[in-house]
């Protein structure tokens, strides 16, 4: 449990930084982009009010006409090349930049782009002027700034998955401790328990042979018997945490298991007037912990038979699907709400008070059998399609 929960934290941060990150990376690139557009669309102005301005007294209170890449072609009216300046630009011939020019004439944008090129085209008197700009540079310096920033980005995550990975076991620090605890105390209160309870239902035995059996010794020998289920329980589940890995696995008929298991709880159901169907496939071999799947098959056909309904139907089926081993036990029941569902593994969770009462339940059952299973590498699951039956479906990997 505290591995999940180091897990989940892990993820969760590691989640959380990897979003920031994306986050940071997109918008600097954006905003890097959009800076340079927005430059590069200032330089183009700027140039095209300078040339349009040749030949008059027109000052301009800027360097970039002199400072930047560029070519320009005018046209008439009647679209012919009426001249053109390759002076500030040398990796473009005029062939090239007729070439760029007649694309340009030929596009309704007013700016645009053409390879490494930024344009703007402009009406001038009786002329059509087309700037060029070459944008070369400004792109190499964005590429190498996103790659820069896609660099420092990876480091930044690798380190911040250290921190996080070395600060998790902290964080958890409070948790172990306080499961440890936890743990220790109902180990410790489950075998203090024993005793106790041992004596009581000895005391009752020995009160029921002095005179008779009457209510009172009954109630005493069954809140008795239910005291030693639970402190079993207690110390079982207070054993899996401890360490959920000590099992011993070894191979053993399983299908056999369940015949005998079910046979047991067919006669509790036809003495509770509950119908049991069973289904299971001959043959099937686990390695595993027997005495835990034995405790696993227990709890569920346990658990269907105590909150089947009165006339009510019970199906239980083994069977192998390919490398799993698939145990189903399904059951109708009163009315299951969907908030109820994900709960039904967790420890004393009871969705019916009143119910689990009468019946003797603790909210413990299920949450042994989650155990098992996760201790065996399986999956558990509860579905309910129409609230009035509960199917829990067990699925275990096979060694072969």
């Amino acid at each position: 449990m505290i591995n999940k929960l180091r897990s989940r934290f892990v993820r969760i941060a590691v989640l959380g930084v990897l979003i920031v990150t994306i986050v940071f990376v997109c918008s600097s690139i954006f905003t890097n982009y959009s800076i340079i557009r927005n430059n590069e669309e200032k330089v183009l102005n700027t140039l095209t009010k300078f040339y349009g301005a040749r030949g008059t007294t027109m000052t301009m209170n800027s360097d970039v006409p002199y400072e930047s890449r560029y070519f320009v072609v005018v046209y008439d009216q009647n679209n012919n090349l009426v001249e053109m300046n390759t002076t500030k630009v040398s990796a473009i011939s005029n062939q090239k930049a007729m070439k760029y020019g007649k694309q340009a004439l030929s596009k309704k944008a007013k700016m645009a782009t053409l390879d490494n090129l930024r344009y703007e085209k402009t009406k001038y008197q009786n002329e059509t002027i087309i700037v060029f700009l070459n944008c070369q540079a400004n792109r190499a310096r964005l590429r190498e700034l996103i790659l820069l920033t896609l660099i420092v980005s990876v480091i930044c995550i690798a380190v911040f998955i250290l921190m996080i990975l070395i600060a998790s076991k902290k964080v958890v620090k409070p948790f172990v401790e306080a499961n440890e605890r936890q743990r220790m105390f109902i180990s410790d209160a489950g075998h203090d328990l024993k005793t106790p309870i041992t004596i009581i239902d000895a005391d009752a035995e020995v009160l029921k042979s002095k005179f008779g059996e009457n209510e009172f010794i009954t109630d005493i020998k069954t809140q008795a018997k239910r005291m030693k289920t639970l402190t079993e329980d207690l110390i079982f589940l207070s054993k899996l945490d401890e360490n959920p890995n000590k099992y011993q696995m070894m191979d053993f008929p399983l299908s056999d298991i369940a015949v005998e298991i079910c046979q047991s709880y067919e006669s509790l159901a036809t003495t509770q007037h509950k119908s049991m169907h069973v289904t299971i496939e001959p043959n099937i071999s686990f390695c595993g912990d027997q005495k835990s799947i034995e405790r696993l098959m227990s709890v569920l056909l346990d658990n269907a038979v105590k909150y089947c309904l009165y006339h009510g139907k019970i199906e239980v089926t083994l069977e192998k699907q390919k490398r799993f081993v698939v145990f189903t036990v399904y059951n109708t029941c009163d009315n299951l709400t969907k908030e109820d569902i994900p709960h039904l593994f967790d420890r004393f969770y009871r969705s019916d008070q009143s119910r689990n009462s009468e019946t003797g339940g603790y909210g413990i059952g299920l949450s042994i059998a989650k155990s098992v299973v996760e201790a065996h590498k399986g999956k558990i699951s509860a579905t309910s399609s129409d609230g009035k039956s509960l199917a829990i479906i067990v699925i275990l990997p096979t060694s072969n």
